[in-house]
């Protein structure tokens, strides 16, 4: 690999020529991964590929890019996740709530994602990044605000119902778009840990709505006094506004700072690759839907990651209803700080996991399969645990759920690069979408099992074990490809040289 290096400085930049003159193809061969190079089909088989020079400038730019996009997405998820961490609380404020109405807050997410991720990605696609960043974030400004007009209990519904759905939609670009986004900004040796970071800080936001819903929102006073109960209601609704507040005012700030700068891509490529033309969204869609690699990871990523993703955000219901638990006492404050760790625990190990890949070239299949049978038998310990199968216990409690969810969700960056390695030269943004759209839609399923009459929580432990456990097989079949690093080795290994150049000098920050 690579090392970053090699890379130009801030006042030098690199011309790599690549002079690949015949190279013999198999009948199986894409010559589409040459787009972007001169490219022509001989009748003998062979491709041809002249000469021509591609001017590569890695800019410092690219950290707070990649930091303005990972504060939204932390918010994004933090205002998907706002209600589940206070369902108790929340559903003493507004009696005519339930635990279905709790479930169909984060359920809208999903819903909205599968039906707006075409028209999403094609706005991406047409107008790039930043004009796909500024609607995501103008989406989260306006849904984030609108909860905060009335704290009547007919009108807020409605409002919260409709924040959720603009929510959903704005979180459709912000899910898709961090492979894209490493490819856009960063090296080769880069890629891996710039999704890492950017989907880790997307899992934050759901720690976030752990820590600053039981932080600014007590819990309820569950008297049957009805004077102290007409309190509690006045007091869990003035909480839930300044919560509401919050949550708004940090969104416009952002909203603020992406329309102020948020370009779609440097001036100059950070890799050879990224001058390669992709395909539009049409014909990426029908490349992804007949690459059976690329349909085996996406099935393995939706089933592990979907089922996780939105129990996270029920956990505590699924803990406190249950009644082979009910001697750990546990409450919703202490459920919130159990998600809170878990997800802080899964950020860094994925952090940790997409640095080593980056480093250790070739071994994403491996590292995923190896995470998802560790993720298996965490889960299957805690459900035997819920199931009274084994003496209930708050630290195996803790254990299993933050081991689980770790190695789960340090598979997510593996899945999404290793999807698009397979894919190019489909654009990042289509194989995000795409792989993000199949992952919400199997969260929308879980989520809609709440609306089943007296289907109780039990459910949710098989789905636990299941999720990660039926991924195996599909990870397994599929075969391990590395196109667009291959082209970037093969570019690299080529005769090139750094020279001083004025180009570009004056546009680093």
């Amino acid at each position: 690999m690579e090392n970053k290096n090699n890379y130009a400085s801030d006042s030098e930049v690199r011309i790599l020529l690549a002079n690949v003159s015949f190279e013999e193809l198999s009948e199986s061969d894409d010559t589409s991964l040459y787009s972007g190079k001169n490219v022509e089909v001989l009748e003998n088989s062979y491709v041809s590929i002249t000469s021509k020079k591609v001017v590569l400038k890695v800019y410092k730019r690219r950290w707070f890019i990649l930091g303005l996009f990972s504060l939204l997405s932390f918010m994004q998820c933090t205002v998907w996740n706002t209600w589940g961490p206070i369902a108790e609380s929340s559903l003493t404020a507004f009696p005519s709530w339930d635990a279905k109405t709790i479930a169909l807050f984060g359920n809208w997410g999903t819903i909205t994602f599968v039906i707006f991720t075409v028209p999403l990605i094609w706005l991406c696609d047409l107008y790039g990044l930043r004009v796909g960043m500024m609607v995501s974030a103008l989406l989260m400004a306006l849904g984030t605000s609108i909860r905060c007009i009335s704290m009547n209990e007919t009108i807020f519904t409605w409002m919260a119902h409709s924040g959720a759905n603009f929510n959903g939609i704005a979180g459709i670009v912000l899910c898709a778009v961090p492979p894209a986004l490493s490819s856009h900004w960063f090296p080769p040796n880069e890629r891996t840990t710039a999704t890492g970071i950017s989907s880790v800080f997307n899992q934050l936001g759901n720690a976030g709505g752990f820590l600053l819903g039981p932080l600014l929102v007590r819990e309820p006073d569950l008297s049957n006094n009805k004077t102290v109960m007409k309190n509690n209601v006045r007091l869990l609704r003035n909480d839930i506004l300044n919560l509401m507040d919050a949550e708004a005012l940090i969104c416009a700030i952002l909203f603020f700072c992406v329309v102020v700068y948020f370009p779609s891509k440097p001036n100059l490529p950070p890799s050879v690759t990224s001058t390669v033309q992709r395909l539009n969204i049409k014909d990426g869609i029908v490349h992804i839907l007949k690459n059976r690699e690329v349909l085996l990871l996406t099935t393995a990523f939706s089933l592990s990651q979907g089922v996780l993703g939105v129990w996270l955000s029920v956990m505590n219901m699924m803990i406190e209803m249950n009644v082979n638990l009910e001697p750990l006492g546990f409450n919703q404050v202490q459920s919130g700080w159990l998600g809170f760790w878990a997800i802080v625990a899964s950020c860094i190990l994925a952090l940790v996991v997409a640095r080593l890949t980056d480093y250790l070239a070739g071994y994403m299949k491996k590292t995923i399969t190896v995470l998802l049978v560790v993720s298996s038998i965490a889960f299957t310990i805690l459900a035997m645990m819920c199931l009274a199968m084994i003496e209930p216990s708050l630290y195996l409690l803790y254990a299993t759920v933050i081991i689980g969810s770790c190695a789960n969700y340090a598979t997510t960056p593996l899945f999404m690069e290793l999807a698009v390695e397979m894919a190019f030269p489909v654009d990042e943004t289509v194989v995000g979408g795409f792989m993000s759209c199949t992952y919400n839609l199997v969260g929308a399923l879980f989520l809609f099992a709440f609306f089943i009459p007296n289907i109780g929580v039990t459910w949710m432990n098989y789905c636990l074990v299941a999720a990660p456990a039926v991924s195996l097989p599909f990870v397994f079949l599929a075969k391990e490809e590395y196109r667009r690093s291959s082209l970037d080795k093969e570019c690299a290994g080529d005769r090139s040289l750094l020279v001083n150049s004025t180009l570009g000098c004056n546009e680093e920050m």
